[in-house]
This record gives C-alpha cells, structure tokens and sequence, in this order.
C-alpha cells in the first residue's frame, strides 16, 4: 500500500467509526478535514501503521469533542 493510501484508509476508518459512535454528525462535518490534516501530519512524523493511525484519529476526534479520551 502506498503511503498516501495508508492516510486515506487511516482517515476513513476513523471518521466511519466516529459517526458510527455520534449519530447525530453530518457525513460532512468540517471535522473530517481537520481529522484528515491530523491524520496527515502523525503520519509525516512517522507513523505509518493504519490501525495506530485510526486510533490516534479517534482520539483526536474525541479531544476536539471534549471528551475524556481515557
């Protein structure tokens, strides 16, 4: 898989659970972008594992709610 792909599997694995777990959110909440761009921005750091990056997007998603991200 090529790098980018692994941002954009990352970032749609992420967002579908997220609004799986908050159904009230639009499929196009401004939120998927600020997702994608921090989804980017880990993986330019150097994390290059889908799941851990799906996860770290989970938890931003949760950070941007204010939710305890326990």
């Amino acid at each position: 898989m090529a790098d980018p792909d692994i941002v954009e599997v990352a970032c749609a694995r992420a967002w579908g659970v997220y609004l799986l777990i908050n159904s009230g959110i639009d499929e196009n909440d401004a939120r998927q972008d600020k997702l994608r761009r921090f989804i980017r921005s880990r993986w330019q750091a150097g994390a290059n594992e889908t799941e851990l990056l799906a996860v770290e997007g989970l938890k931003y998603l949760k950070k941007l709610d204010g939710s305890p991200t326990g």
